[in-house]
């Protein structure tokens, strides 16, 4: 076994109180593994002989840590057999407490082709056991289940022939994007990707901020309603959360006015503008997982628009798939480089894998064909790559932002978080001294300042939204005052953490005598409050957020607006689990946007595994018109240079083999 370095361990023991025990007995005190993962460990094992842990055991205590952290398998190719639960020695170096006898469970020669061996030989491995080895990853059965129905569904839509007119199409795309509005350089994407959905029965729209995903989907959306227009499609619209649907709501809305003089009369009430959540849609049956829609009662629709996609997690997507009809056409729109779902899987980012900003992605000869003829009167615009990706000529991937331009600092520094450019985040900085970038502001002085005028400074933004309660404005108002500023902080916990800012600001708002917070009580007028449980009766969904406000009978309630915009009222006592929210997680924030918004990183001696590229640039994207960072320099460019990725076999499983 990999020993931990035996002197050490004895020195250390010896000279301070520390105690050395069996390596699963100390994860198991470090909560890095649970209690239920061990008993399933010896449920799963329990048909050997011995009484000992064995490779099997262990390598099912790799795959329980490896789901907890949203894997959608253990891919046992990562593993180091030496150190597999990636302990570090500095964690050894305790004045007391306990440390493990062993870095590793398993022999010092333990290699990868041993854990394919074992595991195939294993009860309790196979196609209809509890687990399931696909080459060098393992998974529970529920998992590997749900990667495949989603590989399977979403190949079969891709070839679905469609009866599409070409020359109509053609003329669609040159009416909805003339040559004089291609971008100046490069390839107009947006209309390469309206051509793409409009021949393809899945397809994926994926780009960056300002790219227009939503105006290109519009757009797509009037040229089929018009290919169809003797039959008009069904066409719904969701989005993983009621912030984000409602922001997708607004944005097709906003889309449709802009293209008014393009969209005939008779096409334009075709184009839906009314988002809901995936849940709503799917119809929830209360208290269990399950849905009213699936594959024996599926969905009655013959288009579907996921917006926000890398939100949506494995089982939800492959739940989603099943439910659609054989006829429908869905198409998922998102921005591959954000965080990816909160719970398992990345869908997205699976689909999208090896799409570079600044490069063509790999299509074939027959779709580049197909493209050039539609978009570009046969020019060969579009090269055939070589891509063994049986999706790949169903990938659009806008490139230019629209909204971002060489002048803005919000596109600047997101780009240079993105690629991990330190020379772009350096240009970025020498314009914002210079005073060119008025949309960015770089606080590097967290760690001799304190955080009080952070506090501050949130606290006199907060204080407009309060303000307008005090003067009985209209919920609409209110909530749309409280949206356009938002706090993100990287960590729940320590002093830049979530809960510790909540609480300050609380404090700051209180001494200004802008809300009335009583020991006694846990709510008060003008608590913004997210809802951080589903309940499927109410239905409240994590993430929605509501504003404690007084009703017309002056009873103190709280009241959300939902993705139809609708007002829901509800007493504090009947609110699900919920926390307040002057200050968010970036991950919560996911789906939102602000017209000001701020984020705060740990100084470097705080900050935990978790802060990452994804993290930083999706807080940096929650941003329109003004972002503020307040971090160390040092974390900032931590983060950048670390990019995360999660174990997966749903791009392998969709390669030609």
């Amino acid at each position: 076994m990999s020993v931990l370095d035996t002197n050490t361990a004895i020195a250390t023991a010896a000279t301070n109180d520390v105690q050395i025990v069996p390596l699963f007995d100390y994860l198991l005190s470090e909560n890095r593994l649970r209690m239920v993962d061990i008993k399933l460990a010896e449920l799963l094992c329990s048909s050997e002989q011995t009484q000992q842990p064995n490779d099997v055991y262990s390598l099912l205590l790799l795959l329980c840590l490896s789901q907890q952290s949203q894997h959608s398998c253990l891919d046992l190719a990562q593993v180091d057999w030496r150190n597999p639960f990636n302990l570090r020695q500095s964690d050894f170096t305790k004045l007391a407490g306990i440390i493990p006898d062993t870095l590793s469970p398993f022999s010092d020669t333990f290699t990868t082709a041993e854990a394919i061996n074992c595991l195939q030989n294993h009860p309790s491995v196979g196609e209809t056991k509890p687990l399931q080895l696909l080459e060098q990853r393992l998974y529970f059965a529920r998992l590997s289940g749900y990667e495949q129905t989603l590989a399977s569904r979403l190949l079969l839509m891709s070839e679905r022939k469609l009866d599409i007119d070409s020359d109509k199409l053609t003329q669609l795309l040159c009416d909805y994007f003339p040559e004089q509005d291609a971008p100046e350089q490069g390839l107009d994407w947006q209309k390469v990707a309206c051509a793409m959905a409009a021949t393809k029965g899945f397809s994926v729209i994926t780009g960056g901020p300002g790219t227009g995903k939503t105006t290109t989907v519009t757009k797509l959306l009037a040229i089929l309603q018009s290919l169809y227009q003797n039959a008009p499609l069904s066409i719904k619209l969701v989005a993983p959360t009621g912030k984000a649907a409602a922001r997708l709501s607004e944005s097709i809305l906003g889309a449709k006015q802009q293209l008014k003089d393009k969209i005939s009369a008779a096409i334009t009430p075709l184009i839906p503008e009314s988002a809901q959540t995936i849940h709503r849609l799917l119809g929830v049956k209360p208290f269990t997982n399950k849905f009213r829609h699936n594959r024996s009662n599926p969905l009655h629709l013959d288009v579907l628009i996921i917006d926000e996609a890398s939100m949506v997690d494995l089982s939800l997507m492959a739940k989603l798939i099943e439910a659609l009809p054989e006829h429908a056409r869905l198409i998922l729109l998102g921005d591959k480089d954000q965080l990816a779902s909160v719970d398992t899987g990345s869908v997205m980012s699976d689909l999208c894998q090896g799409l570079v900003l600044g490069q063509t992605p790999s299509y074939s000869e027959a779709r580049c064909a197909e493209l050039n003829s539609l978009c570009f009167n046969n020019q060969r615009k579009l090269v055939a790559g070589n891509s063994q990706f049986k999706l790949a000529d169903c990938i659009a991937f806008l490139q230019h932002s629209y909204r971002f331009t060489a002048d803005s600092g919000i596109g600047q520094l997101a780009l240079a978080v993105n690629t991990n450019n330190s020379g772009k985040l350096n240009y970025v900085e020498q314009e914002l001294s210079s005073g060119q970038f008025k949309d960015v502001i770089l606080d590097y002085d967290i760690v001799s300042k304190p955080i009080d005028k952070l506090v501050q400074s949130a606290a006199s933004k907060y204080a407009q939204y309060l303000n307008l309660i005090k003067q009985h404005a209209s919920v609409q108002d209110i909530h749309k005052a409280f949206a356009s500023y938002q706090l993100l902080a990287a960590v729940r916990e320590g002093d830049y953490g979530v809960h510790s800012l909540n609480k300050r600001i609380e404090t700051q708002l209180s001494q200004q005598g802008l809300i009335n917070v009583n020991s006694n009580q846990r709510h008060y007028l003008g608590m913004p409050i997210m809802i951080a449980q589903n309940d499927y009766q109410l239905k409240l969904f994590n993430g929605d957020i509501g504003i404690l406000m007084h009703d017309d009978s002056a009873q103190l309630k709280a009241i959300f607006i939902d993705e139809q915009g609708n007002q829901r009222a509800f007493s504090p006592a009947r609110l699900p689990a919920h926390d307040t929210v002057y200050v968010m997680t970036i991950h919560k924030s996911q789906g939102s946007e602000f017209a000001y918004t701020a984020m705060v990183l740990p100084p470097q001696n705080q900050a935990t595994a978790g802060i990452n590229r994804q993290l930083v640039y999706t807080g940096i994207t929650r941003a329109k018109n003004t972002f503020e960072l307040v971090a160390d320099k040092k974390v900032l460019l931590m983060a950048m240079n670390k990019s995360v990725s999660r174990a997966s076999g749903l791009y392998e499983r969709l390669v030609e083999l």
